[in-house]
């Protein structure tokens, strides 16, 4: 049996950051370092290596440059590099060559090299790195404007590729690796992203670029960790977890799915003694012991977690989850008169589950009322069709019931009504929908989906009409 976890959040797999990127930063390309006292402490701080030295191939590649002849200043470079190879300049010649020429793993490559012998020259390749990165995340959001995701994670890659101090284009990966189920990739450039927010070149950035990357910390964190819990990586999605709770103690939703990771990483213990800490708060809305109680039922502690679903329904008796949920835990814990009553219940709300009626005619039958439990049976042989999976779920900003339909005695294409009633967290109405589903064949099912009217409900139960 599975427990229903009503609405969640969907994971924030859009597109990062969207428009075109500017230079957030680092300076512009410059011809010079400047003097030592002009330096930023963390370039002054740098090792001092080796400092470029100007010669006869140096002076020929500066000048192919200024040209734009970037292949012949390419072989200057490297004519440069044979002839000195611990001259940083000709490696950052060669570098700005390759970037011209749109090479730019090569060009990584030469400007990585001129670091390493002076690594004050951070101050000119960053801002060569940048400008390439600039222009590749640009073609990047062009493509998605095309629909060209594929040339969108070309150029994506291709400006990680160059410079790996900004987040926005490992975002962006992630997102869309995410998308496809590429898990393991999605969370390397989520992990990425979230090293470069979290170390020092956010405080080298202006103060806009940094607020936005601020922003995206949290959610890059969010979907870190759904992924590791995804891809059943539960050690490391409860720590991911961990960090966030951390950041927000009172949000119901992640204490639940830090729990729920801790449990599948075998540390039910600690699970359980988070939400029996949990279930003690005073002040808890029944979204709060909605949550409380599926993490419970995860770690097998059905007590607590009918006294949470009971506290959903005391709040707001028509939550069909609720009552599914709690009639599903009392079923575990052998509760038969409390099976009883919440199935009975169950069956006015969801009136054509199955198992609504499975579940109070086995009460009835261990209460020793035999004859009440044929009758249910017989109510559940009579039913036409019955709907089964249904849950309510985000699907972008909108709230939705997903369910199947299938049918047991209609003719195809029979046309069935429901109202769907919705409700808020304070049991208030939240307006109807209707929905209208065509019956498949006999013995075959159908999903069907019918949209929420507003993005405040809670719960929900139905009728036929």
């Amino acid at each position: 049996m599975r427990v229903r976890f009503g609405a969640t959040a969907a994971l924030a797999f859009a597109l990062a950051l969207g428009g075109c990127a500017s230079a957030g930063n680092g300076p512009s390309v410059s011809t010079g370092l400047g003097a030592p006292e002009d330096l930023p402490d963390w370039v002054a701080e740098l090792p001092e290596g080796t400092e470029p030295r100007d010669n006869e191939h140096t002076g020929q590649a500066t000048l192919y440059l200024l040209q734009g002849n970037f292949e012949q200043a390419l072989q200057e470079a490297r004519a440069g590099i044979e002839a000195d190879p611990e001259n940083p300049q000709s490696y950052f010649q060669a570098g700005e060559a390759l970037l011209g020429l749109g090479e730019l793993e090569q060009a990584a490559e030469m400007l990585d090299r001129a670091e390493e012998i002076y690594p004050r020259y951070i101050m000119e390749t960053m801002g060569l790195r940048e400008q390439a990165w600039i222009d590749e995340y640009n073609l990047a959001f062009e493509a998605i404007e095309a629909g060209d995701d594929a040339a969108a994670v070309y150029q994506f890659e291709r400006a990680h590729t160059i410079y790996q101090n900004r987040p926005e284009a490992m975002l962006n990966l992630a997102s869309i690796y995410a998308q496809e189920r590429e898990d393991d990739r999605a969370i390397d450039y989520f992990s990425q992203a979230i090293e470069v927010i979290e170390g020092p070149w956010t405080d080298r950035v202006d103060a806009d670029t940094r607020e936005n990357w601020m922003e995206s910390l949290e959610v890059a964190q969010f979907n870190k960790a759904q992924l590791l819990l995804r891809t059943e990586r539960y050690a490391e999605a409860a720590d991911a977890f961990e960090v966030l709770v951390e950041r927000d103690p009172d949000n119901m939703d992640l204490l639940s799915t830090y729990a729920a990771a801790l449990v599948a990483g075998g540390q039910a213990e600690r699970a359980e003694a988070l939400f029996a800490d949990l279930l003690q708060r005073p002040g808890l809305s029944p979204a709060d012991y909605f949550s409380i109680g599926v993490g419970l039922y995860q770690v097998d502690e059905f007590d607590g977690a009918a006294q949470a679903f009971q506290a959903v329904l005391d709040g707001v008796p028509e939550h069909r989850d609720a009552a599914l949920n709690l009639a599903q835990t009392l079923f575990l814990a052998e509760e038969w008169e409390g099976l009883e009553r919440v199935s009975e219940h169950l069956t006015d709300i969801d009136p054509y589950n199955e198992n609504a009626y499975r579940f109070q005619a086995q009460a009835l039958v261990r209460l020793d009322r035999e004859q009440d439990a044929v009758q249910v049976l017989d109510r559940l042989e009579a039913l036409p069709w019955v709907i089964d999976d249904m849950s309510l779920q985000a699907a972008g900003q909108a709230l939705v019931v997903v369910g199947q339909v299938t049918n047991r005695s209609e003719a195809e294409g029979t046309a069935v009504n429901l109202r769907f009633h919705f409700f808020d967290a304070q049991g208030n109405a939240a307006g109807t929908a209707d929905s209208s589903i065509q019956l498949p064949g006999a013995d075959e099912s159908g999903v069907f989906q019918v949209e929420a009217p507003a993005a405040n409900v809670f719960g929900f139960r139905y009728e036929v009409r």
